[in-house]
């Protein structure tokens, strides 16, 4: 397991393109070129509320992301609403209506509970507690799913450091950095950290990303490295 130590995502985005444009390696994938890291990686973001990538040439938009948060946080999963944000988003949908995989979605409603306010209380009345835990995956009807939208990122745990500090630890099955991990990611899932951190009265500590499958497409590194 490699740990990138980062500041911000800004620090993380260099230290991990270095990373990959060393270590990686070369890989074919059902979408082209892909340079894949030869170990899961870690990204710890010390700082994880300085969440916007300025890199000129990664050209991020940070108006979606942060509405791309908001709307996960909100618990939706519609194509209407988060595509006035970017139209491109669309195709990621299975029937133009709707996202399979919607974070935010399984966060709120997926099983009938609302998983993010429960994760609140348990840390609420105890936080001390080691069971505070978000899911995302669900073997019933993503193992095998084939269509175009299903979770990278699996689990995430939170957990409460010396009574002040709220950690949090995101799990991913595969993470293209350039546009999930340094991208969305790291907006959407520091803007999770930072509500669940506000309802708790507590200071945002550490956001460590798990990321199994740590890689970007050669043609997109080519452009944006």
């Amino acid at each position: 397991m490699k740990v990138l130590d980062a500041s911000n995502v800004n620090e993380a985005y260099v230290i991990g393109m270095n990373y990959l444009n060393d270590n990686g390696l070369v890989e074919d994938s059902r979408i082209g070129k892909v340079m894949v890291a030869p170990e899961p990686v870690t990204t710890l973001y010390r700082r994880p509320d300085e969440r916007v990538l300025f890199n000129p040439k990664r050209d991020c938009n940070p108006f979606f992301h942060f509405m791309e948060g908001m709307w996960m946080l909100a618990g939706r999963n519609d194509v209407e609403w988060i595509t006035k944000y970017n139209s491109s988003f669309t195709k990621f949908s299975d029937d133009g209506r709707t996202y399979h995989g919607a974070y935010g979605n399984r966060w709120r409603y997926w099983w009938g509970r609302d998983q993010l306010e429960t994760v609140i209380q348990i840390l609420k009345d105890d936080p001390s507690s080691r069971r505070a835990v978000l899911q995302m995956w669900d073997p019933k009807t993503d193992l095998g799913y084939p269509g175009l939208d299903f979770p990278c990122n699996l689990s995430i745990a939170f957990r409460v450091k010396r009574g002040r500090w709220l950690n949090m630890i995101v799990f991913n099955r595969s993470n293209d950095i350039i546009w999930g991990a340094y991208g969305a990611n790291a907006v959407h899932m520091s803007m999770l950290q930072e509500y669940v951190a506000g309802h708790l009265d507590l200071e945002l500590g550490g956001y460590h990303q798990v990321s199994f499958n740590y890689h970007a497409y050669v043609d997109v590194m080519n452009k944006v490295g």
